[in-house]
């Protein structure tokens, strides 16, 4: 299954995004029991500039084990002051 969240860039705050993503985001869900895969994708074909970060993660149990960690509800709240429009889903590879 894939957690796929989708993040509007703020004017002027690309590069702390960018920053947060590839850093902060990326040691705690690779870290993480279950998650094998994290990658950060810059949309520039969108009207507006948009990074989309993909998290592999093995079961849905492993998911809902790391969705409830305080430390995931705190870099979630710092991803909303970098970031605007932020929505999140959870896909299952189908292939």
């Amino acid at each position: 299954m894939v957690y796929h969240i989708l993040c509007e860039v703020q004017p002027g705050r690309e590069e702390a995004l960018d920053r947060f993503l590839c850093d902060k985001m990326k040691k705690f869900w690779l870290a993480q029991p279950g998650v094998s895969r994290f990658h950060v994708f810059g949309d520039h074909l969108a009207n507006k500039l948009e990074r989309i970060v993909t998290i592999e993660v093995g079961t849905f149990g492993n998911l809902d084990k790391i969705l409830i960690l305080d430390e995931r509800k705190a870099l979630r709240s710092e991803l909303m002051q970098l970031a605007t429009g932020v929505t999140s889903r959870i896909l299952e590879i189908i292939e």
